[in-house]
């Protein structure tokens, strides 16, 4: 099965340019590049990539125009990630990264009020089963989750600003994140989430405090995906998944923060 390309760019030259459309992003293995604006007064510096990090990220998500542009600084090679090849090494990946991947695309979606999704889940072997819960493989231990829970309507996974190093999957039932801003008397309602998604998962990469409350609706099962545990999953998965997991959880951030 293919992966990403190996690309490379000469100094001085244009990989992304603002305005145009694309679909796909990019690996820096080796070399630097410029991400710039073009503005009446002159170009101006956003950043500097360098081995290791990951640009062009969103349009691997959303198919808008390019926002800024990607010039080389020297001799630069990249591994080229298409929408195509993120679907395979998804289809590929533990589940696990697949879950949270997907997750963290859904939160940057909705937070800059898009729809859904990344590419589809074509994988046969992890399909969610709404009546059974989401089957996990027992053959494998970095395509499993080691512990279930239930919780009964109404009471609390986990409440908002609490600490924590715990993801979960929702096998079954529902789950609102509800979050409460200073001075307003009581809580809103974020995001009801379905059997199949991922919730509390910023707890796996960032020591921050809850930004949500999660309360089950009608009775819930969940499986709890533990820090240590995702670290050794995480390690297994592709170089650029675990870059862009990485980018996309800064975003998340990013966006709490505002």
């Amino acid at each position: 099965m293919s992966g990403p390309e190996t690309v490379t760019f000469q100094k001085g030259e244009f990989i992304l340019e603002q305005g145009q459309n694309g679909d796909d992003a990019f690996l820096v293995q080796a070399g630097q590049v410029a991400i710039f604006l073009r503005e009446t007064n002159g170009p101006k510096l956003l950043g500097t990539i360098k081995p290791g990090g990951v640009f062009g990220e969103m349009a691997l998500i959303d198919p808008a125009p390019r926002s800024a542009n990607a010039r080389a600084l020297e001799t630069t090679i990249c591994f080229r990630i298409t929408r195509e090849a993120l679907t395979r090494a998804l289809n590929q990946a533990p589940p696990l990264v697949r879950y949270l991947l997907r997750s963290f695309v859904r939160n940057i979606r909705a937070a800059n009020g898009k729809q859904l999704d990344l590419p589809a889940d074509t994988s046969t072997d992890t399909s969610p089963d709404t009546s059974e819960g989401i089957h996990m493989s027992e053959r494998d231990p970095s395509r499993r989750i080691l512990e279930r829970r239930s919780f009964a309507d109404g009471s609390f996974i986990f409440r908002q600003d609490s600490h924590g190093k715990t993801a979960f999957l929702l096998q079954s039932g529902m789950i609102d994140l509800l979050r409460q801003e200073a001075g307003e008397p009581e809580a809103r309602l974020l995001r009801r989430l379905a059997p199949g998604e991922v919730f509390g998962e910023l707890a796996l990469l960032r020591d921050t405090p809850r930004y949500a409350s999660a309360q089950a609706v009608g009775g819930v099962m969940v499986e709890l995906i533990r820090h240590d545990q995702f670290d050794d999953i995480l390690a297994k998965a592709p170089a650029f998944l675990q870059a862009l997991i990485r980018i996309y959880v800064e975003m998340i951030g990013s966006g709490e923060k505002r």
